[in-house]
């Protein structure tokens, strides 16, 4: 294998496959594991009487950590096995991650806007949480819809990802 042969493979994951929102496994992948991390933050960081505001700047930052970690860990996996140039690494890093900022978008837009006061503190933290839960049931049911799958099938792997979502809000009702 050549470099331009382990360029083009690393910088077209899942076989050149489009990997943006609804398009590729990465892609549904991150943006559940962005929604599940971004409800988990939203409810570790927000109490009775916090800010949108300051829920959202915590929101942010750890969105961008985590996303950045991510991105991190595809470029060294990617970059260990052979040795391929370091853009094409980045940029194959950055696409093969970008799932989880499409997953953490809706929530992170309600919290902003609370912080800029649209819409009310408590609400702006609640309706995150609760956009993150009706994401994480939609997302499966279209992805497995749109990839063959029953309709049983996909409404059980919805309700399992929604349970899961309903489960951390769930902790903000234990935690606070």
């Amino acid at each position: 294998m050549n470099g331009e042969d382990v360029s083009r493979e690393v910088s077209e994951p899942h076989g050149g496959q489009d990997t943006r929102f609804g398009r590729g496994p990465g892609a549904v992948a991150g943006a559940v594991y962005g929604l599940v991390s971004i409800i988990a933050v939203i409810v570790g960081a927000s109490h009775f009487d916090d800010s949108a505001g300051r829920v959202f700047a915590f929101a942010v930052v750890s969105s961008f950590v985590i996303w950045t970690v991510h991105v991190y860990a595809s470029i060294l996996a990617e970059s260990g096995s052979e040795l391929a140039p370091w853009r094409s690494v980045l940029i194959a890093g950055v696409r093969h991650e970008i799932g989880i900022v499409e997953g953490v978008f809706v929530p992170l837009l309600i919290l902003f806007l609370g912080a800029i006061g649209w819409i009310d503190d408590g609400r702006a933290i609640a309706w995150s949480m609760w956009s993150g839960v009706v994401l994480l049931v939609l997302i499966p049911l279209f992805w497995l819809r749109r990839t063959g799958r029953s309709w049983v099938g996909s409404l059980v792997a919805s309700g399992a990802c929604g349970l899961l979502g309903l489960g951390l809000t769930w902790m903000k009702v234990l935690l606070h």
